[in-house]
């Protein structure tokens, strides 16, 4: 059973938080053992399954991240991936193409009956 310390509360991969003002917002959680360890851009796997690392967790952070914790988010990301190799160039393909699914779930919506 997890418990709050100091205003925290780690929640299957969700980081819970009470604000100064007392509302509650939510990041991504990574235990303090983590390692940022994550497919090298050198390896030889497919070039699709390392684009699918960038790509997967842009999304995860996208989706768990709140409006005032995801700016940070994506820089933390961003430097882990220059990290272990990925280019500028991949790096940034990664996270307009988790935007534009965004989008295009967006505008593939049913039309609402009135």
């Amino acid at each position: 059973m997890e418990i709050e310390e100091g205003g925290h509360l780690p929640f299957s991969d969700v980081d819970i938080y009470r604000r100064n003002y007392g509302s509650l917002s939510h990041e991504v959680y990574r235990k303090p053992t983590h390692t940022n360890l994550y497919l090298q851009q050198s390896s030889h796997h497919h070039p699709a399954n390392k684009q699918s690392v960038l790509t997967s967790l842009t999304q995860r952070a996208r989706t768990l991240s709140d409006q005032d914790s995801l700016p940070q988010e994506l820089e933390f990301l961003t430097s882990v991936f220059k990290m272990i190799g990925y280019k500028p160039k991949q790096i940034q393909r990664a996270l307009t193409s988790t935007t534009h699914t965004e989008d295009t779930a967006k505008d593939n919506k049913p039309a609402s009956k009135a």
